[in-house]
């Protein structure tokens, strides 16, 4: 087993970028850094990347195809070859189950892997990958916001039906 088998590398910020379709070098290092992912030596690992989209660690037969950049809205449209309305609608009312799930990581623009997209344009089966155990289908950014809790008690600082219970009495 050579070192290339154990360990997927390290894409640059410029591999970065085009990977996540971002506008600029600038754009990708911001969102990496706001999503946790750190860099090593000038590089972001793969693993930390796939885990940040929320894969368990791939086999390593796989990682070509999980290093492919992402697909938006209007590559899918062109594959298709179908407007980007069209496009839009696959995702929102699945007409076809198989259709792959779009990466839930960040909102917009809306990302897909362009190996499962390749796959389901071919009339293939869509490969599945492992997520991570603890994610629930919700982005890095939303699983990290804390949930607000309601005072059990009103507050007495402030009561908005004061002065209907005083004009009844």
């Amino acid at each position: 087993m050579t070192a290339q088998d154990k360990d997927p590398g390290s894409a640059t910020l410029k591999e970065l970028a085009a990977y996540w379709r971002m506008p600029s070098e600038r754009a990708a290092r911001e969102l990496a850094r706001a999503l946790g992912v750190r860099r090593v030596r000038k590089n972001y690992p793969w693993f930390a990347i796939w885990r940040l989209e929320g894969l368990a660690p791939p086999a390593a037969r796989l990682w070509p195809e999980l290093k492919l950049p992402h697909l938006t809205t209007c590559d899918v449209a062109d594959l298709l070859q179908e407007t980007r309305r069209t496009a839009q609608r696959k995702d929102q009312r699945k007409p076809d189950a198989s259709f792959p799930e779009r990466l839930k990581f960040r909102s917009k623009p809306k990302l897909w892997r362009q190996a499962q997209v390749n796959a389901w344009a071919a009339g293939l089966p869509v490969p599945v990958y492992t997520l991570l155990p603890d994610q629930n289908r919700r982005p890095p950014m939303l699983a990290q916001t804390v949930e607000f809790e309601r005072p059990k008690k009103p507050s007495r600082i402030f009561d908005p039906y004061a002065e209907i219970r005083f004009s009844d009495g």
